[in-house]
């Protein structure tokens, strides 16, 4: 069906990526970003779409990364410590942009260190909020602060996901480890 109006799978996913990438910072700041010119539209969808929604109830606004994996992807992560205070994140991607379009994706792999028992049980169990937090947060940042074709700031990218899991979990104690960060162009 796409095929026939001229359109590619690949083409739509990306445009659609972008739009929720739009709407998680607009989400974030309470307004789009002034110089979009579907800003107003972009403030209503964000207003309409809530943490509730289907679309972003399992993290998946802002460029996909943001749900669980399924249990074949968990035989692909690669641990990196035999450490019982480290917890491994899957995988977190968000859509890089430019000109209010998709040019390419963010990956970061991470985990967290947490030497507390009690606030890394916590963690595991709010693993879905902290995947959220942490997509909005690099929604925004390949949004605002991130100019396509610039090395990723990754001390900025660091900050960003620790102020995330600090405000989802209530408190400080869960440090963020960041492993690689790259950029997959278009």
């Amino acid at each position: 069906d796409l095929a026939v109006r001229g359109l590619s799978f690949q083409s739509a996913q990306g445009d659609l990526a972008l739009l929720l990438s739009r709407v998680a910072i607009a989400q974030r700041l309470g307004h789009a970003q002034a110089d979009d010119p579907l800003a107003e539209d972009i403030t209503a969808l964000a207003g309409a779409l809530t943490a509730t929604s289907p679309a972003l109830a399992g993290g998946g606004g802002g460029g996909g990364g943001g749900g669980e994996a399924s249990s074949s992807d968990e035989g692909r992560h690669r641990t990196l410590t035999n450490s019982q205070s480290y917890v491994p994140i899957n995988p977190l991607t968000a859509t890089v942009q430019s000109n209010h379009r998709a040019r390419g994706l963010l990956q970061i792999e991470a985990g967290l260190e947490i030497p507390d028992a009690r606030l890394r049980r916590r963690a595991e169990q709010y693993m879905p909020r902290l995947r959220n937090a942490w997509v909005t947060a690099l929604s925004v940042y390949t949004g605002m602060n991130y100019r396509f074709g610039d090395i990723p700031d990754a001390d900025r990218i660091a900050a960003m996901l620790q102020e995330a899991t600090d405000i989802t979990l209530g408190e400080e104690g869960a440090e963020i480890l960041i492993g690689m960060i790259i950029i997959h162009a278009d």
